[in-house]
């Protein structure tokens, strides 16, 4: 137990020694890209271990841009990849944002005609510390000189979240992971948005348009035709387009307001 407590004690003391951040995040597109960044910075007691993350990112992206950075006695790398959607977002190496056997789904999709709907369930750990009480202070003095947080942008406000700050009416989440880095423990970071098909949206409205034009122009017609037979069948013509008006809009209702319930096969984050 108290070998224990010494590596802790150890650890925290390193972080008071000087200061370390580390920024992650996200910004999606309306049509569903996505720019993953983030960036590492600390002073010179972190400088081998941001050194050694720098060579881990570069292994693991092919195609990952690394800028070098400072922020007053802080230095450090911003490093930056693009994907042209989040399905292949979804599939690419991380230990936030991947699926973690019995832990979390990563990122879940539901695909409908109007949207698509997606789940994040993104998840981070850290080992406890197991400090006594008499080394709370070193803890507490920990978090001064700590930032470890996560964002993400959203294209359109979430329909549920859990993050601790909030922005742009619900497009703009952070979650603050520095407690969990510095107490240890676990956190789930969630929430659910949409990403509306403009195009779809748009050939639906059309046909709703020329459904309703069609049973306009038979309505008309039929008031102004004088023989009851003709008349009779515009009637059936016009009493069909505004059945599949109605329909549609029905339809189309439903899908964009009925609720989502994901299952376990809409899951399609990578695994680890």
């Amino acid at each position: 137990m108290k070998k224990i407590f010494i590596v802790a004690l150890i650890f925290i003391c390193t972080i008071c020694a000087g200061c370390f951040q580390a920024k992650f995040d996200l910004i999606i597109t309306g049509d569903g890209a996505v720019t993953r960044n983030w960036k590492i910075l600390g002073t010179a007691p972190f400088s081998r271990q941001i050194e050694a993350w720098k060579a881990e990112n570069e292994k693991l992206f092919p195609n990952l841009t690394v800028k070098p950075v400072a922020e007053g006695d802080m230095l450090g790398y911003e490093f930056a990849v693009n994907y042209p959607d989040l399905e292949t977002f979804a599939k690419s190496p991380s230990k936030i944002y991947s699926a973690h056997a019995g832990k979390n789904k990563g990122i879940s999709r539901h695909k409908s005609w109007f949207f698509d709907e997606y789940a994040f369930d993104f998840y981070f750990e850290s080992p406890p510390a197991n400090l006594p009480p008499e080394a709370e202070f070193i803890t507490q003095a920990a978090f001064n000189n700590v930032v470890y947080d996560m964002a993400i942008q959203f294209p359109n406000p979430v329909e549920s979240h859990n993050a601790d700050t909030v922005e742009s009416d619900g497009k703009f989440l952070k979650w603050n992971l520095a407690p969990v880095l510095i107490h240890g423990g676990e956190r789930h970071m969630n929430a659910r948005f949409k990403i509306w098909h403009k195009d779809k949206i748009a050939l639906t409205a059309a046909i709703e348009i020329l459904f309703l034009a069609t049973a306009i122009f038979f309505f008309i017609k039929a008031r102004a035709e004088e023989s009851e037979s003709i008349s009779k069948d515009l009637r059936f013509k016009r009493n069909v387009f505004a059945g599949l008006f109605i329909a549609l809009a029905i339809i189309a209702a439903y899908q964009s307001l009925a609720p989502v319930n994901f299952t376990d096969a809409d899951i399609i984050s990578l695994a680890i």
